[in-house]
């Protein structure tokens, strides 16, 4: 709930994933510019990654662009894009939360469970 960035991505070594879960609001952050450019962004749903500060604000800096979300979950599932490619990739993955998260969750847990 951070609306600093805490993150830094200088800091990110080949190879690292980075989850943002928290920064859901337009005015929070998690991480920085670098950590975004670095690495290869992914999303929990296109529909709302426009609402969480990490990307909003990056975009609006100039930073990247929408275009840098290499996918989203529904994307990866399916097979229509790929994620990581190579072990020294650094992958980023940022969750603005939803409802089918939950659903998704329930699903594996029943499943497991059984």
């Amino acid at each position: 709930m951070s609306d600093k960035a805490l993150v830094k991505g200088t800091l990110l070594r080949p190879g690292a994933h980075l989850d943002l879960v928290g920064a859901y609001l337009p005015h929070l952050r998690e991480a920085d510019n670098a950590a975004l450019t670095r690495g290869t962004i992914f999303v929990d749903s296109r529909n709302n990654m426009q609402g969480g500060g990490d990307l909003s604000q990056a975009v609006a800096s100039g930073a990247i662009t929408w275009n840098a979300v290499g996918a989203d979950l529904f994307e990866l599932v399916q097979g229509k894009r790929e994620g990581r490619t190579g072990a020294d990739q650094i992958t980023v993955f940022k969750n603005n939360g939803g409802a089918h998260l939950d659903l998704f969750t329930a699903a594996a847990l029943s499943q497991t469970l059984g």
